[in-house]
């Protein structure tokens, strides 16, 4: 009797770590960041230049730019901070006068925020993502889901390589149009 009891209290005791794991899978404690306003869809010209789009004012029509969107959800685990951290480096380091000069554009969007939902829709996103969108004449005209950050995550070289390629290879193609 005393050795089912044991069995039982360590079964449960099991079952409830493993509950508690995956409940937390991402995190155990959800993002502490300033909320950000909704954002209009892809091809929005209300996009800043770089970092955190927190809190942006709509300002004049900006010209024809490409935006590297990181889309994460409220909870986070490590290797979602630092594909958004190797992503911000990549472009940060690859691409310092386009980010100056507007033709490239850096935002963080917590989809799970009701205003920023649609984004799961319009990217077909499905984990934590990085997105390039290009945008000609106000509308985006063309996006790609950069899906090899997740494989590369464990080569840094390879990851931030992999980044400035798919940007260089956008900006090109505006450049040609």
């Amino acid at each position: 009797m005393k050795s089912t009891r044991s069995i039982f209290s360590l079964t449960l005791v099991v079952i409830l770590a493993a509950g508690m794991c995956l409940a937390g899978q991402d995190s155990a404690e959800p993002e502490k960041k300033a909320p950000q306003t909704p954002a209009a869809g892809p091809g929005d010209d209300s996009s800043l230049k770089a970092e955190d789009s927190a809190e942006a004012a709509p300002g004049p029509e900006l010209p024809d730019r490409i935006i590297a969107y990181y889309f994460h959800g409220t909870r986070r685990c490590a290797s979602c901070r630092k594909i958004e951290a190797y992503s911000h480096e990549a472009i940060e380091n690859g691409f310092t006068e386009e980010l100056k000069g507007g033709s490239l554009q850096w935002k963080v969007i917590n989809f799970d925020e009701s205003g920023n939902r649609h984004y799961i829709k319009d990217y077909k996103l499905y984990t934590k993502s990085l997105v390039i969108s290009k945008i000609q004449d106000g509308r985006e005209t063309e996006w790609k889901n950069l899906e090899k950050v997740w494989p590369l995550l464990g080569n840094k070289e390879n990851f931030i390589k992999y980044v400035q390629d798919e940007i260089h290879a956008f900006l090109e193609k505006e450049t040609k149009e």
